[in-house]
């Protein structure tokens, strides 16, 4: 596995939740658009750990799992 590799496995990890997993915010948000219970779709996760969610809300934001906790779901 290439460093790149490495990175975005370690990040991962980290997030604790995978592509394509739908989530649910547990608590409040720093951004106004996300209330606790809104569910969305991972969409992608970046090598520093954060999780791209498309919400069913109508948008995707980028949130930090270390402070925005989420909730994994069964699919």
């Amino acid at each position: 596995m290439d460093t790149q590799g490495a990175r975005q496995l370690a990040a991962r990890l980290r997030a604790g939740v995978w592509l394509g997993m739908r989530v649910e915010l547990v608590d409040k948000s720093d951004d106004p658009r996300l209330s606790p219970g809104d569910r969305g779709l991972v969409e992608a996760i970046s090598d520093t750990g954060l999780v791209v969610v498309s919400w069913d809300r109508g948008f995707t934001l980028e949130v930090d799992p270390a402070r925005t906790p989420l909730r994994r779901l069964a699919a």
